[in-house]
């Protein structure tokens, strides 16, 4: 079931097919996101829109996250 994660320029998310997608930038109309710029771990970059990006069926991947909360260390 799709989850309406906010998508946050850096973070990587996981789709249900075990997929890494990273958020490599934001586009905004006013003050609200209205598209995303993706990147797989191939290096592809893909615009979709927010609506898209939604049903996406993505999880925030708890690894590059925690990463980012440590300061840049991972903790074992």
């Amino acid at each position: 079931m799709a989850q309406n994660i906010k998508p946050e320029v850096g973070n990587w998310y996981m789709n249900v097919t075990g997929q890494l997608i990273k958020v490599w930038a934001l586009a905004y109309h006013e003050t609200r996101p209205c598209s995303v710029v993706i990147e797989y771990l191939n290096g592809e970059k893909r615009i979709v829109s927010i609506g898209d990006w939604n049903r996406l069926d993505l999880e925030i991947h708890l690894n590059r996250a925690a990463h980012r909360r440590n300061g840049g260390h991972f903790r074992h």
